[in-house]
């Protein structure tokens, strides 16, 4: 597959606070506000991903990411994404803590938060979910204060 790596593609950051990071290429500074996006070059993104810097990186193959790159070529290009293998990057969404709270089982649950939720911006991020949507159930809610050290 082929990247063209004089274009841009969109990048957004999943921690709720700012980040930064510099590129390797060019030297510029990149400062990110939560939540926010911009583009990059990815000739940039690219020497990033290769360089394993843990923004785009995460714990491996882009999985637990502070900043995704919205852009399957790209992720598919470094590696982060293999539609043979259906391998997707792991990226803790609004979706994905549904599905973690749609388990019935406290074991259940336990085990995959354990499992998914890794990063403290994935332990923000499900908190906010479990917030957000007036999660009713005591013992799921117990278990993420103590498992983030955040409070309900």
């Amino acid at each position: 597959m082929a990247l063209d790596q004089d274009k841009r593609s969109k990048i957004i950051n999943l921690c709720p606070w700012t980040v930064s990071f510099t590129l390797p290429n060019s030297k510029a500074e990149v400062l990110l506000e939560g939540g926010k996006s911009t583009t990059v070059n990815n000739s940039e993104l690219v020497t990033l991903a290769d360089n394993k810097d843990v923004m785009f990186y995460g714990t491996g193959d882009g999985d637990h990411a502070r900043i995704y790159v919205d852009n399957k070529d790209f992720r598919e290009y470094v590696g982060f994404d293999n539609l043979e293998n259906k391998k997707t990057q792991y990226i803790v969404t609004d979706d994905e803590c549904q599905k973690l709270f749609e388990l019935k089982q406290q074991a259940a649950f336990e085990r995959n938060v354990k499992e998914k939720i890794i990063m403290n911006h994935e332990k923000h991020n499900i908190m906010e979910y479990a917030r957000k949507t007036k999660i009713n159930d005591l013992s799921k809610v117990r278990f993420l204060e103590e498992y983030t050290g955040i409070k309900f």
